[in-house]
């Protein structure tokens, strides 16, 4: 029995539908800090549309889905939109581009600390800031081992290196639940075992 105060995530009563098709049914779920939990069922089961409404991009149509912080009074917040406290690792890896590697890990702070107006508007302060959140991006595919590809554009990456950009680009926001939908299946078997060692 998992005790209020190590609850991170909970499902109350959740079902979702898309037209005459409901994929979730009164789906209630518990899960504690620091635990690893997987979903396992057939193509088209809910899983994903149950990690989309977890990380908030398709709120759930009736009951809730609650996030509880570390640092919280214990109530939870129902999740009703995507926020920080929560990252997500796709199979198909969602990198810009034309940006490198260090850029689309540091896009992710430079959207949650900055606006537009302060980057154009106090330029020499966001300027600075920038630095500070390049220099955080290095340290995390450092930690990934990518740091000697923190120049690199994907299209100079292997799709292994550009799943690790995707994971340190999770990381990097320091979320309560990191959600992992299927982000190595498309990986061949040794890749996807060094991978896996990694992030655990």
């Amino acid at each position: 029995m998992i005790s209020k105060n190590d609850i991170v995530l909970e499902s109350q009563a959740v079902h979702h539908w898309f037209g005459k098709n409901l994929v979730l049914h009164d789906l209630n779920i518990k899960i504690a800090r620091g635990q690893i939990a997987a979903l396992v069922g057939p193509s088209g089961c809910g899983k994903s549309t149950l990690l989309r409404a977890i990380v908030g991009t398709h709120p759930p149509r009736k009951g809730n889905i609650v996030v509880y912080s570390a640092t919280g009074d214990g109530e939870g917040q129902v999740v009703r939109k995507p926020g920080r406290d929560r990252g997500i690792v796709y199979q198909h890896y969602s990198l810009y581009p034309f940006l490198t590697a260090e850029q689309n890990v540091a896009f992710g702070l430079m959207l949650d600390e900055t606006s537009l107006g302060y980057r154009v508007f106090q330029y020499l302060r966001y300027r600075k800031l920038r630095k500070s959140h390049l220099e955080k991006a290095a340290e995390f595919l450092r930690q990934v081992g990518l740091g000697e590809a923190i120049k690199l554009y994907p299209s100079e990456m292997s799709g292994g290196m550009r799943q690790r950009v995707a994971i340190a680009q999770a990381l990097i926001m320091k979320p309560e639940i990191l959600l992992l939908d299927e982000p190595f299946g498309a990986l061949d078997e040794a890749m996807r075992e060094e991978l896996q060692r990694m992030l655990l």
